[in-house]
């Protein structure tokens, strides 16, 4: 406990401000939009009826017109400037939450203001596109401003995880918008209180579209990030619990990395807030986690945004500090901020006490240049497979057959 007060210290500046300074940083997940499909913009200018990051009185985000969505960019990009954060990973928001008649006396914002369902957003990843395209139309006579947008890496994510062709989605999203996209993520599996949410069908990781999903972004070296719980919800912090959902993970890790013969067509995979959310109580989890990496260490990446790093992480630093540098190439730092690039900063402050933990190299691998090589790996893989230079160009000939990645049900 001493030793987590002195770090902590340390991390708020007191005896550190210069390592804070000159720390620089990835952002491996931060959401464009939030529950409601909107989020912060620029607006420093006054061109609208709102405060400076798009709020309008009624505590509701103003809608951006056709033309004014790079406003969404401009903004980030200021946030990545100021903070050294060089690469970020932007996504939308897979739900939308509902205004449901029984609660027509509370609008929710998020997705546990209320017991109203969240229904899948299709339209998210079209929001996130416009935003860049917007952008380049915008600054397409300021070389130095479209050059920022290399340091942002737009997912897909708005993808049902039960639907077979959900990755025909992907694949059309590519093809309207080509050299955009970069990834895939943040899929949706197992997530407490909004998997009860959901409406339809409910999501598991080896499900056989998650897994098509999964076989696609390998053959397009595409990286692709999941949230999928490790266990379902305790009722209090002494009611542990077992990894009930994990095997469920490493089906999915099975079918699409270790069963996959040729190296070049295994995916990159990031799991979210490594499998942890609200309430899930586990104990000795990094243990958990050292028998996945000692396992998946060449292709799975441990993102430790969110819950896991207050609730796990800083409970027991000393053995997350040594399981870091026993995998020291493995673990990613997000923001998980949700339609607020202005709370990124805030969000990567709270990991100072564990980079002050860590040794330079190692922090540095930790705090940025893991995510670096992540990214510049898979765009050079893309380059070599024939699908475009930055973000994926599909030729007009690819397709999949109806059967890709369904094998398994196939033989049953």
């Amino acid at each position: 406990m001493l030793r987590f007060i002195i770090l902590f210290i340390a991390s708020i500046g007191l005896f550190n401000n210069q390592f804070a300074a000159a720390q620089k940083y990835g952002d491996c997940h931060f959401h464009l939009l939030d529950f409601l499909q909107n989020g912060e913009f620029d607006n420093r200018d006054g061109a609208f009826p709102c405060n400076a990051s798009g709020l309008m009185e009624d505590g509701r985000y103003f809608q951006l017109p056709y033309g004014e969505r790079y406003r969404r960019l401009t903004g980030l990009l200021d946030i990545a400037q100021s903070h050294n954060i060089e690469n970020l990973i932007v996504c939308g928001m897979p739900f939308v939450k509902k205004w449901a008649e029984d609660d027509f006396f509370l609008r929710p914002k998020y997705y546990l203001d209320s017991s109203s369902r969240v229904k899948a957003a299709r339209d998210t990843d079209l929001q996130v596109t416009v935003a860049f395209m917007d952008y380049k139309k915008k600054f397409k006579a300021d070389k130095a401003r479209l050059k920022k947008l290399d340091q942002l890496h737009p997912f897909i994510c708005g993808l049902d995880t039960t639907d077979l062709g959900a990755v025909d989605l992907a694949i059309k999203r590519i093809r309207e918008y080509p050299g955009v996209w970069k990834g895939l993520g943040e899929l949706m599996s197992r997530h407490d209180d909004l998997t009860n949410l959901t409406t339809g069908e409910r999501p598991r990781a080896n499900h056989p579209s998650l897994i098509r999903i999964f076989k696609f972004a390998g053959q397009v070296s595409l990286p692709v990030s999941i949230h999928h719980n490790v266990a379902p919800i305790s009722r209090n912090d002494n009611e542990v619990k077992n990894p009930l959902y994990l095997n469920e993970f490493l089906d999915l890790l099975d079918l699409t990395i270790l069963k996959e013969s040729n190296k070049n067509k295994r995916p990159i995979v990031i799991w979210c807030h490594a499998g942890i959310s609200r309430r899930i109580v586990i104990n000795d989890y990094y243990k958990v986690l050292d028998n996945i990496l000692d396992n998946y260490h060449e292709n799975l990446y441990l993102d430790l945004s969110w819950v896991v790093l207050g609730s796990y992480v800083y409970k027991d630093l000393d053995n997350w500090i040594s399981l870091i540098k026993k995998y020291p190439n493995n673990f990613l730092i997000g923001s998980d901020s949700v339609g607020k690039y202005s709370g990124i900063p805030m969000e990567l402050r709270k990991y100072r006490v564990l980079l002050n933990a860590l040794n330079a190299e190692t922090r540095s691998k930790v705090a940025y240049k893991n995510l670096a090589i992540l990214l510049n790996k898979s765009e050079a893989q893309r380059k070599l497979k024939g699908f475009g230079p930055g973000g994926i160009t599909l030729p007009f000939n690819f397709s999949l057959p109806d059967k890709f990645g369904l094998e398994d049900l196939s033989s049953k």
